[in-house]
Formats: C-alpha cells, sequence, structure tokens
C-alpha cells in the first residue's frame, strides 16, 4: 500500500468512527519498511489495529486491558484548521509534506473512558524527546489542541509503561475468542483473558506453575 493523499484518506472517512467502525488516519501498509509496526486484533471488537511502534503496541495492549477504557482509536486525526492556528499563534512551523503543504497531525491513541475522553501521545525515551526541539513543538501544538478541547493529554514513554504487564495480556487474548485448546494452559489462558480468573498480571508469568495453581478452575472449563 502506497502512502495515501489526505483527500483520499478524506474519501475513506479515515478517523471517523468507533469501537468495530474506527478507521484510524495513518495504517501500517502506507509505509516501505514495517519496522517495528503491527497489526494486532482488538479481542474485544474484532477490529485490526494500526499501530507504528513498539511502544504504541506496549501502550495499546495496556490500554485495551482496563475495562474502564470504553474504546481506543489508534492515529486519530487533528482538526487541520485547528492546528494551523495553534502553530500560527505560538510560532511553530506546522508539519508540512515535501511542497510545504500543511498535513493533519495524529494524536496516537484517543481514549474513551466511562467519565470523559484522554489523549496519549507516545515517545520512545524522555531523553531523546528532550533532545529533540522539533519533536518538542510538535508535541505542544497537540497538548494545546487537546486542551481547547477540554480532553486532558499525556505524554508516556516506553519507561513509564510495565512491558512484562503487556507481554502478558498479549499472550492471554491470543486465546480470548478460542475454541479449540491443544493443551489446559490453552484454556487457562482464555479464563485469564475473559476475567474469569484473576491472577497477577504486573509480573511475568509462568503458566505452566499457575496451571498447578489453578488446576481445579480449569478442569471445571474442560469439556
Amino acid at each position: 500500500m502506497r502512502r495515501m493523499s489526505q483527500k483520499g484518506k478524506l474519501r475513506e472517512k479515515r478517523g471517523t468512527g468507533s469501537g468495530a467502525d474506527y478507521k484510524p488516519w495513518i495504517q501500517t501498509g502506507e509505509f516501505g519498511s514495517r519496522g517495528t509496526t503491527s497489526n494486532p486484533i482488538d479481542w474485544k471488537t474484532g477490529r485490526q489495529v494500526q499501530l507504528l511502534s513498539q511502544g504504541e503496541a506496549i501502550a495499546w495492549y495496556l490500554l485495551r486491558w482496563d475495562d474502564d477504557n470504553l474504546d481506543v482509536r489508534e492515529q486519530f486525526p487533528l482538526e487541520l484548521e485547528e492546528t494551523k492556528k495553534i502553530a500560527e499563534a505560538y510560532g511553530i512551523k506546522h508539519p508540512a509534506d515535501r511542497s510545504g503543504n500543511p498535513v493533519v497531525m495524529t494524536t496516537d491513541f484517543l481514549v474513551t473512558r466511562a467519565n470523559g475522553e484522554i489523549a496519549i501521545s507516545i515517545k520512545s525515551d524522555l531523553k531523546s524527546f528532550k533532545a529533540n526541539n522539533r519533536a518538542i513543538e510538535k508535541a505542544y501544538i497537540e497538548k494545546k489542541y487537546w486542551e481547547r478541547q477540554g480532553v486532558p493529554f499525556y505524554l508516556l514513554t516506553k519507561e513509564d509503561m510495565n512491558r512484562a504487564m503487556a507481554d502478558n495480556i498479549r499472550n492471554v487474548v491470543a486465546f480470548y475468542n478460542a475454541d479449540f485448546f491443544p493443551d489446559a494452559i490453552s484454556l487457562l489462558k482464555k479464563l485469564i483473558a475473559r476475567k474469569l480468573i484473576a491472577v497477577d498480571m504486573t509480573k511475568p508469568i509462568n503458566f505452566r506453575n499457575l496451571l498447578h495453581e489453578h488446576k481445579g478452575e480449569v478442569k471445571k472449563w474442560m469439556k
């Protein structure tokens, strides 16, 4: 898939919808090199998710696991005219294409919670971010945009997130909709994913040992 023009994205109604019907503004297939992009399936909606970095992947699993987060929309577009006004007001050069035409900016995640929305930007690490003046400028536009929308804005790095927990979540949700289980551990993972068995997800899990602890509960679900 080649890079799509902004007009093409608007025709496809990118950045609209919610839940299973949401269409991210940016898709991983638009990049020549896939690098650290990934496309997990949202186990709650069945939608293919478009994640552009390892940091985004970690954040997405953590956000999606939290049942207080009703919807998680990645690569969410900001209104171009509004970001242009903000850039002009603060003397910042607005992101543009090679021809100098302003381009639509995006926020990594717009999260709909039970009590409102929050916007989240993911950075690899704080030290690199602070050393990159251009990255700071773009993040400032993003921050001011969400402030004007009345939406709290957060900047997170991989250092702020629990990688072990994200790995555990990724491991168990692979069995969320499974109907066939080659072994009892696979069934255990489904029960954890469905939150029918509660375990500490914040530390690396040894599923063989965990099965021994919960063998009675797992046996009840075996056909």
